[in-house]
């Protein structure tokens, strides 16, 4: 998918529809959506190499500002969303399916050097963590604070620490404005 297409399904994610207009007040007042269409931008002009500098030393500027260790080199798919971006955390190898939102204070990281990988179709309360080369199922609902170190299968809610299942009723009413995948 194309650089244009990405940041389309992001403003969609935050905004529920897609103009220039809301791109420009997006990119100025949502502080998620400017983290992350810095970001998208920092990996797309990395094999530029007169323009990759300018769209990194953005997001590094952004990293900083939102005390965030999310780099940009990460696999994510379209229609990511990621409020309140304080406090968050990825570790390197991490890969993030479609429709995946985030919320603060989320640590996604790894254990002796294995990376969790998340679907499609989830929601991540705040002050979660992921931990160890583990898969989060579509559709999956982790609450505020919980500490995940298991796979989930798809459609679970999640809360506690450790983790447990509470429900299987997905994460169709938590997602706001999940982008169409075709």
């Amino acid at each position: 998918m194309n650089i244009f297409d990405l940041v389309k399904s992001d403003l969609y994610r935050y905004q529920g529809k897609v103009s220039f207009l809301l791109f420009i007040k997006s990119l100025f007042f949502v502080k998620g959506f400017k983290f992350t269409f810095w970001m998208r931008l920092s990996k797309h002009f990395l094999k530029y190499p007169v323009l990759k500098f300018i769209p990194r030393l953005f997001h590094y500027y952004y990293k900083r500002v939102y005390c965030s260790d999310i780099g940009f080199r990460h696999d994510i798919g379209v229609g990511f969303s990621l409020y309140h971006v304080f406090n968050t955390a990825f570790c390197d190898g991490v890969k993030i399916g479609s429709n995946v939102t985030i919320t603060h204070g989320v640590t996604i990281g790894h254990v002796t050097g294995a990376a969790p990988t998340l679907l499609n179709n989830i929601y991540v309360g705040p002050g979660a963590c992921i931990l160890g080369g583990i898969t989060i199922g579509n559709n999956v609902v982790i609450g505020a604070n919980a500490v995940v170190i298991k796979d989930i299968p798809d459609n679970a809610i999640v809360v506690g620490n450790p983790s447990r299942i509470i429900s299987y009723k997905g994460a169709e009413k938590t997602l706001q404005h999940p982008f169409p995948i075709s």
